[in-house]
């Protein structure tokens, strides 16, 4: 056997190149809350160069938990973004993702901009609540699993993989598995290192230097030999359903010996099903012990998709589409073109607002004037930057498949999170250049924000301070659109709405110290809504110089019901809503377009209408409207001189008021959030629980399972189910034991559907049936009416 070698990962010192597209990777980290994501940055950033120390989360000196109220608490609250090269040529992109279920919003949107995701998973929980959500929110991009936390006592590697095929409906593809030393017959094993599947060794982390890793060559005569024979079988077999190539090379090159393809043959094979996301690698580590996050960002390189091989985003418009290795995406033929999409603003206390973008297309430069197709807006951008958490690189321009920062006072006023920006990258042009409709028209699709389910009534101090009220509110829902701000016309009672109880403890927290309002924050209490049961009668508006409309509002349902391709359909941000714009003759804008005003601007000017009449609510309880349609019929006009567009958005806000008003009270019913509920307890208190679930939070109970017991969940795959049962694992003796265990040591899983109503200050109640050993997480589901005998509570409540 040949003697171990050591290896140093070398720390990059090199730049990246910034113009070879195939060579940037954007990635994102995601995760149930307390898995292990930001500690896996932290490592990342370490061994990249980018960072001289490791930060520690319970130490508060993290890099990408820079706010006060992430350091204070252990957990990430906003997304962060960071550069690091990896491997000297090749540049990574990563954000930091929150686990908490609170914040779910700041994943929504890092996805939207991301090619590729690390998912890393606690071996000792398994595959968790919140790991199944942003999974799903995750559908199509390829990822690498990491299941973190080896070194700890009751960490199952296997069993965590298996729960992985099951619940998530994905092969896997083992690259490397865990190696445990065993020090003595009385003592637990101890995590060291990995085998890794592909080059046929075992690397081992040395406890004095972080950076060194013992190698050593696995040969006939190991004693992993016969592990790593298994697991290679195991890992061609599974490519060699997806890769013909891998079976031709197997059965003419390698003679039909497993053991004889060479690792850049298999590294090429996963990266070909990790981009067709009909695998997901697996890797493992402990990465507060250093260890296994080397191999973890090699596979992110080798498996995970640069810009050009990443999935495209949907353009509004079918224009011709290309990719260059060199040029990225080319839209429209036209390489003069930038497309780019806003995704996250935040406020910098020395550079002001500061809007996050992924280039798509093209080249965006800092100082060139461009235009936001969202809104309309024509405007100039300042200087540019790459942000290192909350550290800014300063650069002249963003290529494509680059993540950087808007910045200067025009950005502040003129962009919000998803909107797309339109450039042009030849200055002497500027805009003047895009003279195609259809590109300044470009859209990418719309970031959706989830509706708040809780709320909280915010009052200034003095009367004085309501204007710095008003201006700190606004900062905070312009960084965090999850956030909702609404005023009570009758009381004047302002209105925070948000996600969940910690979301707004969070929001009130920053309101208070770091924006310094001067306000008073009133106890949590559920968002309600209303919607109506008919559709309003016919509003229509005809004058002598030109206006006509007819405008109807009607239950979603409804509009949904006689959907057509003559309709274009546009989402209001918020409460399920729409506006729905029949197609008319005049709206082939293209050749015969008749006004001096573009139809987005009309389009614009109405959304805006339909959002303030929403907002006053309905007639029951004056609760913001859901899920309804404000519809314009195909004969509208306008006068051709027209040149501005507030007479459409007083007109068209008239009508709808009055449409609503003209609905009887009978016909508007409450609405409540309903949340999907997993609670995992023992099962000597689940008696107790179920009881108080049924009875007290009145909630339908959907299921119950044993934890670790994939074979009894009734939603999954058969298929993924068998592929489960047939996947090769190693040895696993928390497998064992969740398998066989009895009585009371058993942990229960309850999922149920429950009122959000029901749920507030739930935790301590849980803790108080449970003597603190159960534990939940809740997701938002959707929308209910609220059932008869309830509803009297609520009205008189609010």
């Amino acid at each position: 056997m040949r003697l171990p070698r050591l290896k140093l990962w070398s720390q990059c010192r090199h730049i990246a190149s910034r113009t070879d597209v195939t060579k940037l990777r954007n990635i994102g980290i995601i995760a149930h809350i307390d898995a292990g994501k930001t500690t896996t940055t932290e490592r990342m950033l370490y061994f990249s160069g980018k960072t001289k120390r490791i930060g520690n989360v319970d130490e508060g000196d993290t890099v990408t938990d820079f706010l006060p109220q992430e350091r204070s608490r252990g957990i990430t609250i906003q997304s962060a973004a960071i550069t690091f090269n990896w491997q000297n040529s090749f540049g990574i992109n990563l954000i930091d993702t929150p686990g908490h279920a609170d914040f779910t919003f700041e994943v929504i949107r890092s996805l939207k901009v991301l090619d590729g995701c690390v998912t890393i998973l606690d071996a000792v929980a398994g595959v968790e609540a919140q790991t199944e959500k942003v999974w799903s929110q995750a559908k199509g991009i390829p990822k690498i699993c990491f299941i973190n936390k080896m070194d700890r006592v009751g960490a199952g590697f296997s069993r965590t993989v298996k729960e992985l095929i099951v619940k998530m409906n994905t092969r896997v593809l083992l690259i490397n598995i865990p190696v445990f030393s065993q020090p003595g017959p009385t003592m637990e094993p101890i995590f060291e290192g990995v085998l890794d599947v592909v080059n046929k060794t075992v690397l081992r982390w040395t406890a004095t230097d972080v950076n060194l890793v013992n190698i050593e060559d696995v040969t006939s005569d190991s004693p992993h030999w016969n592990e790593l024979v298994k697991l290679r079988e195991s890992l061609i077999e599974t490519l060699s359903e997806y890769d013909e190539d891998l079976v031709e090379y197997f059965l003419e090159t390698a003679n039909g010996d497993y053991m004889a393809i060479p690792a850049k043959k298999i590294d090429h094979s996963v990266r070909k099903c990790s981009l067709a996301n009909f695998a997901t690698p697996v890797l493992c580590g402990a990465s507060f012990r250093n260890i296994g996050v080397q191999p973890l960002l090699d596979a992110v390189i080798k498996y995970l998709p640069s810009p050009v091989e990443a999935r495209l985003p949907d353009f509004n418009h079918n224009l011709p589409v290309e990719v260059s290795n060199k040029k990225g995406v080319v839209v429209n033929k036209n390489h003069n073109l930038c497309v780019a999409q806003a995704f996250k603003v935040i406020t910098d206390p020395i550079r002001g607002i500061m809007v996050y973008v992924r280039v798509y297309t093209g080249v965006l430069n800092s100082g060139f004037a461009i235009f936001n197709s969202t809104t309309g807006a024509k405007f100039k951008v300042g200087k540019l930057v790459i942000m290192h958490a909350n550290v800014a690189e300063e650069v002249k321009q963003l290529n494509a498949g680059e993540i950087g920062v808007l910045t200067g006072s025009t950005v502040s006023e003129n962009v919000r999170t998803g909107d797309t920006i339109i450039a042009h990258n030849m200055k002497r042009d500027g805009l003047r250049s895009l003279n195609k409709e259809k590109e300044l028209s470009l859209k990418i699709n719309p970031i959706i924000t989830p509706p708040p389910v809780f709320s909280a009534a915010i009052e200034p101090r003095t009367l004085g301070n309501r204007k710095a009220m008003e201006e700190s509110i606004n900062a905070l829902i312009r960084e965090d659109p999850s956030l909702r701000v609404s005023v009570d016309e009758e009381s004047g009672q302002t209105l925070l709405s948000g996600m969940g109880e910690l979301h707004l403890e969070i929001a009130k927290d920053r309101l208070l110290n770091e924006l310094n309002a001067d306000v008073e924050v009133g106890k949590v209490v559920v968002s309600y809504n209303e919607t109506l049961n008919v559709s309003s009668p016919l509003q229509e508006h005809k004058s002598e110089d030109g206006y006509h409309f007819g405008i109807q509002v009607e239950p979603l349902e409804v509009a949904t019901e006689t959907r057509n391709e003559n309709e274009e359909w546009h989402y209001l941000s918020n409460d399920n809503n729409y506006l729905v714009m029949e197609k008319g003759a005049h709206r082939l804008k293209e050749s015969n377009w008749p006004y001096q005003i573009p139809y987005d601007s009309i389009v614009n000017a109405i959304l805006s209408s339909c959002l303030v009449a929403f907002q006053r609510g309905g007639k029951r309880a004056r609760f913001p409207l859901h899920s309804c349609v404000v519809r314009v019929k195909s004969d509208w006009s306008i006068p051709p001189d027209l040149n501005s567009v507030t007479p459409i958005l007083k007109i068209s806000k008239s009508m709808i008021l009055e449409g609503l008003d003209k609905i009887a009270d009978r016909d508007y019913s409450i609405l409540e959030p309903i949340m999907n509920i997993t609670v995992t307890v023992k099962q000597q208190d689940m008696g107790q629980v179920l009881q108080d679930l049924t009875g007290a939070c009145k909630a339908n109970i959907l299921s119950i399972e044993d934890e670790h017991d994939v074979s009894s969940e009734e939603n999954f795959d058969l298929t993924f189910q068998k592929i489960a049962e047939e996947q090769y694992l190693p040895s696993d003796n928390t497998m064992d034991k969740a398998n066989i265990s009895s009585g009371s040591s058993i942990n229960k899983i309850i999922k149920a559907l429950v009122p959000v109503g029901e749920m507030v200050s739930y935790t301590s109640k849980l803790r108080s049936l449970t003597q603190g050993r159960g534990s939940y997480h809740m997701e938002y589901s959707g929308m209910e009416k609220v059932t008869g005998d309830r509803l009297p509570m609520i009205l008189e409540n609010y």
